[in-house]
């Protein structure tokens, strides 16, 4: 069987819906919570460089000792395939993003980035391995984006009075694009998740932090706060949200995988709530729905529990 074909038949396994579709909405969750604290961040004071290096270095002290258990299963991880990685999820990303925050609305963050990851990660495999996409997938991913578009209908304006909106936008495209490409580079190579980002996050580090301590200004900002943002930022975004995410891959394949980002608006708006003290306007709980029911018409889930009942049906009665 070809690699396409279990990409696109993945949720058809037995074993592998439930958990894939748990990994996917844990690792939403846990970006959500990500979004809303550098979106906290930034308003403190927080540079872009800050949050970045808060995250990566975090993320790569936290799988650090995993990371050495289990270093005989990086035999995969070549040179080149960590540079890609470092990449898309280092760095650039890390700087488009977070210079978004400190432009656009919490809104537009996590509307246009999470959308064009879900663009770039189902087309893709589409366009360089040649899978093909669903109609319920194609269905789906419209509305979902029509959920996403509603929920950044009508925002604030820019953070900066100098500054446009359109700008942050562009960060947001930017870094979005980024973040599909490495979810399909992860899908593609089926790399470990725990290994393939602790490198990437430790090989991030070692390239920003001299940087970072010659060139930057740490924020003059209380301790409390610098250790709120490591959470956020190490715990969360560089860690436990994106183990989850590539074990979402693992199970769904890259472009069903890289629909759950789509999740991260609507919840980011709901906890922005208690979190934030940010109240959601009717357009972007609207949104909320809207996104998501693209999501489940996009995982076709109830087609995917026919065909695994069917499955079970043929085990039993012993057609091949």
């Amino acid at each position: 069987m070809s690699r396409a074909t279990r990409d696109t038949d993945g949720l058809g396994h037995p074993g592998r819906l439930l958990p894939g579709v748990l990994f996917g909405l844990s690792a939403a969750i846990a970006w959500a919570f990500y979004n809303v604290g550098v979106d906290i961040g930034r308003s403190d004071g927080f540079s872009s460089a800050d949050l970045a290096l808060l995250r990566y270095g975090g993320a790569t002290l936290l799988m650090a000792p995993l990371m050495l258990l289990r270093r005989s299963r990086m035999s995969g991880l070549t040179l080149p395939r960590l540079a890609l990685l470092t990449i898309t999820m280092g760095p650039p990303f890390a700087f488009l993003f977070n210079t978004g925050f400190g432009i656009a609305p919490l809104a537009h963050a996590v509307v246009i980035s999470p959308g064009m990851t879900i663009i770039v990660a189902n087309l893709l495999p589409v366009v360089l391995d040649g899978q093909k996409m669903t109609l319920n997938r194609k269905i789906g991913m419209l509305v979902l984006i029509g959920g996403l578009v509603a929920i950044a209908a009508d925002n604030a304006p820019s953070k900066m009075a100098d500054t446009s909106t359109l700008i942050g936008d562009l960060c947001f495209v930017g870094s979005g694009t980024l973040w599909g490409v490495f979810t399909y580079l992860l899908g593609r190579w089926r790399l470990p998740a725990v290994e393939a980002i602790g490198a990437a996050s430790a090989t991030t580090t070692v390239v920003l932090l001299p940087v970072y301590l010659v060139f930057l200004e740490p924020a003059r900002l209380p301790a409390g706060m610098w250790l709120e943002q490591a959470f956020y930022q190490g715990a969360l975004g560089g860690s436990l949200a994106i183990v989850l995410y590539a074990a979402a891959i693992s199970r769904l394949g890259s472009g069903l995988a890289g629909l759950f980002p789509a999740m991260i608006p609507p919840l980011a708006v709901l906890l922005a709530i208690p979190i934030a003290g940010q109240w959601p306007s009717a357009m972007q709980l609207a949104g909320v729905a809207i996104a998501a029911s693209g999501l489940i018409l996009s995982l076709d889930i109830a087609g995917a529990l026919v065909r695994r009942a069917g499955y079970g049906r043929d085990r039993g009665t012993g057609r091949s």
